[in-house]
């Protein structure tokens, strides 16, 4: 690091470099008209004027709704239609039947469902070995 700082002095002892007396005199012109920043001083609200607000606008939703949903006159007192449907299930006509043929049977895992996961995944990885190898032997 020595050679290169030693280096670096060199070059900048053999730069010859001067500033014109215009340049000088419009450098110093400029750091005369230049004057310290104070900070502004920091704005701050009455404490609690956003809470307030937020607080008055909430309130005045609420009313909102309130008035827009019992604008038409009904309300929990409104008398309730009684052609209306009392349940919203169907009644079945008929049980339930099984088509010929199709064996329903309720499922019992024996083993918690991870390790049925898991032999799923094998006996599909076990299959799809069979497919590959009789592509393969097929061509």
């Amino acid at each position: 690091m020595d050679k290169f700082a030693k280096r670096l002095q060199e070059d900048a002892a053999a730069i010859d470099a001067t500033a014109s007396d215009d340049f000088e005199r419009r450098l110093a012109a400029s750091l005369a008209a230049t004057r310290v920043v104070d900070p502004a001083p920091a704005h701050r609200s009455a404490p609690g004027t956003l809470w307030w607000a937020s607080s008055l606008t909430g309130l005045a939703a609420a009313v909102a709704v309130i008035v827009i949903l019992n604008w038409d006159g009904s309300g929990p007192a409104a008398e309730t239609d009684t052609s209306i449907a009392r349940s919203t299930v169907p009644e079945l006509v008929e049980p339930l039947a099984v088509p010929p043929g199709l064996d329903v049977r309720t499922a019992e895992f024996t083993s918690p469902l991870e390790v049925e996961l898991e032999k799923l995944r094998s006996d599909i990885e076990k299959a799809r070995q069979t497919v590959r190898e009789d592509l393969e032997f097929s061509f």
